[in-house]
């Protein structure tokens, strides 16, 4: 009785391991399917991460490159003011200087009197207005910076041509 018994158990034993391969065969082409299942599930999500991660990489570079250009810009713009003021200082300089002294001289103190007709002229022009470096972006400070050369070029040409008109004053004083 106590082998009858025994083989049974092992039958049944035996029979429970032929089931349970077969179990597992079907367990692991389910765990594949679901595997698979989720590796799709798992690579959408990272392209996903991927393409908000560029996203974010994106915005962050073009503020980046912005404000770079912004503040190279607003660098311009003040560089522009200065060289405004320096060519300003030396044109006031010379009106207030030389071309003061210049331009009290009457037609009895020089030879050629056209030379002080001309110095008058120089000193009668319409000075530019000065703007500054007044803007709220980037495309209005590199604006402010093109008339502001304009500016400086102006006050650097008009010096050139007081001091030659002084110097044929001077030139001609009696």
């Amino acid at each position: 009785m106590y082998e009858s018994t025994r083989t049974k158990e092992i039958e049944v034993w035996s029979a429970g391991q032929q089931a349970v391969p077969a179990n597992n065969a079907n367990n692991a082409s389910n765990e594949g399917a679901q595997k698979k299942h989720m590796s799709k599930a798992a690579v959408a999500i990272i392209a996903v991460v991927v393409v908000a991660i560029i996203v974010v990489a994106g915005v962050f570079g073009f503020r980046a490159y912005s404000d770079a250009q912004y503040n190279n810009a607003v660098a311009a713009c003040a560089a522009a003011s200065e060289n405004v003021r320096n060519a300003t200082n030396d044109y006031n300089n010379l009106v207030n200087g030389d071309a003061s002294e210049a331009a009290a001289l009457t037609k009895k103190d020089v030879k050629d009197a056209s030379t002080l007709d001309a110095l008058n002229k120089e000193l009668s022009v319409e000075l530019p207005v000065y703007e500054g470096c007044v803007a709220d972006d980037t495309a209005g400070f590199k604006s402010a910076t093109a008339k502001l050369n304009e500016q400086a070029d102006w006050y650097k040409a008009y010096t050139q041509s007081l001091q030659k008109a002084v110097d044929a004053v001077n030139a001609s004083k009696k």
